[in-house]
């Protein structure tokens, strides 16, 4: 039984009453009180009619990623390393939208159920800061891309294209990375097709999708527009009063590289591989910023100098900034250390720079921040999540949460 939605009442039918194809109700709006108010049910828009009145579903099975499991294959992972297609965050919304409304799709006939009113509606959501796209481009054109909602601690796809082979792949990927880097739990791919499934997603019950659902907490909520690039820092020291300068870090760290959008607990931890007076306080941080790498490691450096830090002369590289606290060849007392862990899930290889930090998976300080915020992100190297490398850590160094 389909229900006739009240126009001017925000509300819906529990989403278990939706008839077998998952159609559950019509009418209603598409205005972002409306849409929000669906996501946070597990229901969604599908299409809307001549009159407007869109039209409400809620499958069963439903489609659902979960980061550990997406599955990237050597294909994909030489093109993403290839650096052929440049993936940027939020840049233009509307044109991916409007691509994934006019791209002909194998079994789709007449006109995209993507209509106007679907276009104006999201992209009003994006103004408001719940919908997004990643886009793929190509020598600055734009070639694939995916758009989708974002609501508590999941993201919602809702649809993507490509003019390019492995375009609309690349994205997905970012999207993946993202997800997985702010601790998100899963991905709504709704609808069950072998394309997901070969990227490792799996249809579930609905009763299960419900079930996740449970946990939402509309305060986790990442809302605003998001940045191309992703960095995960960790930052700590062991001199002068540790706490303010922590705080001090990441409100310069937001200041001068960009949005902190994930914080860990303050841990501390006993000195490696040397004796002090007092221990470490260490947090992990998530950062989104439109800088690329050598800049953001720039901007760290620049950040520890004005608080405190003194390195020795020879140490005055950038590359500096990853062999302390990670070397034999410094251990030492510090006011602070901004360590750059991850910069999306890229690998790099420079004189000044080597991306995942070369040593993190050994040091359980690192390690253990980490999968508090991140424990489903895995390594771009060694293909294992946060949380398998800290249980595989044999590192025995005290590690516990300061608050």
């Amino acid at each position: 039984m389909a229900y006739r939605l009240d126009d001017e009442q925000v509300g819906f039918p529990d989403p278990r009453l939706s008839e077998k194809d998952g159609f559950l109700a019509v009418g209603g709006s598409l205005e972002p009180l409306w849409l929000l108010n669906a996501y946070y049910m597990g229901i969604f828009p599908w299409y809307d009619d001549e009159d407007g009145d869109p039209y409400w579903y809620s499958l069963d099975p439903r489609m659902v990623l979960f980061p550990k499991d997406f599955r990237l294959s050597q294909s994909l992972e030489r093109t993403l390393r290839s650096g052929r297609f440049e993936v940027r965050v939020d840049t233009c919304f509307h044109e991916v939208i409007v691509r994934c409304a006019s791209v002909p799709r194998p079994g789709q006939s007449g006109e995209s159920w993507i209509s106007q009113n679907f276009i104006d509606a999201y992209c009003r959501l994006h103004d408001e800061g719940f919908a997004h796209s990643f886009e793929t481009f190509l020598d600055g054109k734009l070639v694939g891309g995916l758009y989708g909602v974002s609501i508590c601690d999941w993201f919602s796809g809702e649809s993507m294209f490509h003019t390019e082979r492995d375009a609309s792949k690349v994205a997905f990927a970012r999207m993946v990375d993202f997800v997985a880097m702010h601790g998100f739990r899963f991905i709504d791919a709704q609808q069950p097709t072998n394309h997901l499934a070969s990227l490792g997603a799996n249809p579930i019950p609905r009763e299960d999708f419900l079930t996740l659902l449970e946990h939402n907490d509309i305060k986790t909520t990442y809302r605003g527009r998001w940045h191309n690039n992703t960095v995960v820092l960790l930052i700590g020291g062991n001199q002068g009063d540790r706490v303010t300068l922590l705080m001090r870090a990441v409100a310069e760290i937001a200041a001068r590289i960009g949005t902190v959008s994930v914080v860990s607990s303050i841990y501390e931890t006993e000195p490696w591989g040397f004796e002090a007076e007092q221990s470490f306080l260490n947090q992990a941080v998530v950062v989104d910023t439109d800088l690329p790498a050598d800049m953001v490691l720039k901007k760290a450096l620049e950040i520890e100098k004005d608080l405190g830090r003194i390195r020795p002369s020879a140490d005055n590289s950038p590359f500096s900034v990853l062999r302390s606290p990670f070397s034999v060849k410094e251990y030492s007392s510090r006011p602070m250390d901004i360590d750059l862990i991850f910069f999306n899930n890229d690998i790099i290889d420079t004189p000044d720079l080597k991306l995942p930090h070369p040593r993190m998976q050994l040091r359980r300080f690192v390690l253990e921040p980490l999968a508090q915020i991140i424990p489903e992100f895995k390594h771009p190297k060694l293909k294992k999540t946060i949380r398998r490398l800290l249980e595989e850590c044999t590192d025995k160094g005290k590690v516990k949460i300061y608050f």
